[in-house]
Order: structure tokens, then C-alpha cells, then sequence
């Protein structure tokens, strides 16, 4: 029996009234994740000691890369893209796996219309938190039968969001799985280097929630076609409005909710 650590991060708009929202990570045991980590860092010092003064990272920050913002600002599209692939083929060389999962805050809205359109997000959120527990559960028992794991995420502005997930199904008597988590650990992306791992997972799911929603034909990003190159197991959903209408559907009729539609989703 082993301890298996799933180290997760969030992506967003940003935006007052979030359009998605992403919860994403990566699964692997601590040995696993003690040589992925010291080999990530170790790249991230090669490309310190090969840039600019002016071009110094601290870390690996996937929003601010790929908009080339903070400390991204002055790296061109070349030195961008080594980075992503020379990380990527990291990950790849780990026994590692990725969940993600997604959310179209405005299907969402439309099927739980009641509530505060700006506290949707952190709903979200929630949703996000309590799909990925049951996605992982879910991998738990087909590939690692007896085994348990903690969940570590990102600390910020999601804490209370995260946790409130994580209670609301380890607490739930009638979720049978619930003992297969062994706890939530709130950590930085500056001290785990995990968490910039999942960060880069997490920003991928958005993105491709954000192309498909403007068109239903939009390509497969670099990065994740790099991934499936490289043939690393990747398990990632979305909620979209169908999906938002079966949970709206099991909540109903569970009795469980006597005033969801007074209350909308919370």
C-alpha cells in the first residue's frame, strides 16, 4: 500500500465574471515526483544561465509564458517553445499521469440560474474539485488497487474553494470511495515544484475549453500535441451543458437539494 501525491492547480479568466474555469494535475508517487521536480528545476537553471539578465525566471508560469507577461516579458516565441518541450519530454520520462477537468461557467449559469452571477466561478470551482476527486477515485481503483493519495494544491486565492469540495465528499457518508483520500494540503508553486507541473496541465485544459467554446473546429494546441507525442497518459473533461444538465438531473432527483431551484448551485 502506498501514498500517492496528486499536485494540482487552477486556470481562469481573470475576468470579474469568469467564462471557464480548469482544475488540473498530476498523480505519481513520491519518488516519481522527487526526480521529475529535481530535473525540472534543473532546467529551469540551465535556461537562467543561458538568457539575458533581463530574461531571468524564478519559475515555470504557464499564463505568463505563453502571454509573455511578468517574467516571460522580454523571452521571444522560440525560447518559449524549447521550454514547453524540454519540460514536456521531462514529464514524459516519469511514471506520471494527468486529470484534468473543466468548466463552461456560462453552461453552467444557464442550467443554475439562481445565485450571484460573480460567485459562479468559485462554484465552478467546486464543481470542478468534487469531479476530479471522483475522476481520480476512479484510477485509483483500476491502476492502483489499495493505494490512497493526498491531494496538494496551489495556495491562493481557491483555498476555501478547494477545501469546500474536498469536504463535501469526504464527509458524504454515501460516497463509498472517500477513504482513499488521505487528506488536502495547501503549498506554493515556489516551494513544490510540483504545483508548476500542474500548472502547466491545468492551463492547457483551459485553453482548449476557452478555443472550443469560440469554435468546435479549433486545432489541438502545440503543447498538447506534444504531450501525446510523447504518449503521456492524460485523463481530461469538460462540463459543458449537456454535462451540466445530468448533474442538474441527479441532483434533482437525489432529494437532496429541496431548494435548488430556488438557490441554483452551491
Amino acid at each position: 500500500m502506498a501514498v500517492l501525491q496528486f499536485k494540482f492547480d487552477e486556470s481562469y479568466d481573470g475576468k470579474v465574471i469568469s467564462q471557464v474555469m480548469s482544475v488540473g494535475g498530476w498523480i505519481a508517487n513520491e519518488s516519481e515526483w522527487r526526480r521529475l521536480e529535481s530535473r525540472w528545476a534543473r532546467r529551469v537553471d540551465f535556461e537562467n544561465r543561458h538568457s539575458r539578465p533581463d530574461q531571468q525566471i524564478t519559475r515555470f508560469h504557464a499564463a505568463e509564458m505563453n502571454c509573455k507577461g511578468g517574467e516571460y516579458k522580454n523571452w521571444d516565441k522560440q525560447m518559449c517553445l524549447q521550454l514547453s518541450k524540454k519540460l514536456i519530454a521531462l514529464i514524459a520520462k516519469r511514471k506520471i499521469g494527468a486529470v484534468a477537468i473543466g468548466c463552461d461557467i456560462e453552461a453552467v449559469q444557464s442550467v443554475f440560474p439562481k445565485g450571484d452571477i460573480e460567485g459562479m466561478a468559485r462554484r465552478a470551482y467546486v464543481l470542478c474539485m468534487k469531479q476530479l476527486m471522483v475522476e481520480i477515485a476512479h484510477i485509483l481503483e483500476k491502476h492502483f488497487p489499495g493505494d490512497t493519495v493526498l491531494l496538494i494544491h496551489d495556495h491562493g486565492n481557491w483555498d476555501d474553494a478547494a477545501l469546500e469540495g474536498y469536504n463535501l465528499l469526504v464527509d458524504d457518508p454515501d460516497w463509498p470511495r472517500r477513504g482513499l483520500f488521505e487528506g488536502l494540503v495547501a503549498r506554493t508553486g515556489g516551494t513544490d515544484i510540483g504545483l508548476q507541473v500542474a500548472d502547466m496541465i491545468s492551463y492547457e485544459c483551459f485553453k482548449a475549453i476557452k478555443a472550443k467554446k469560440i469554435s468546435s473546429d479549433a486545432g489541438m494546441r502545440g503543447a498538447m500535441r506534444e504531450f501525446l507525442k510523447h504518449e503521456v497518459p492524460i485523463s481530461a473533461k469538460w462540463i459543458d451543458i449537456k454535462a451540466a444538465q445530468a448533474f442538474y438531473k441527479v441532483m434533482k432527483e437525489s432529494g437532496k437539494y429541496p431548494n435548488l431551484d430556488n438557490c441554483g448551485l452551491v
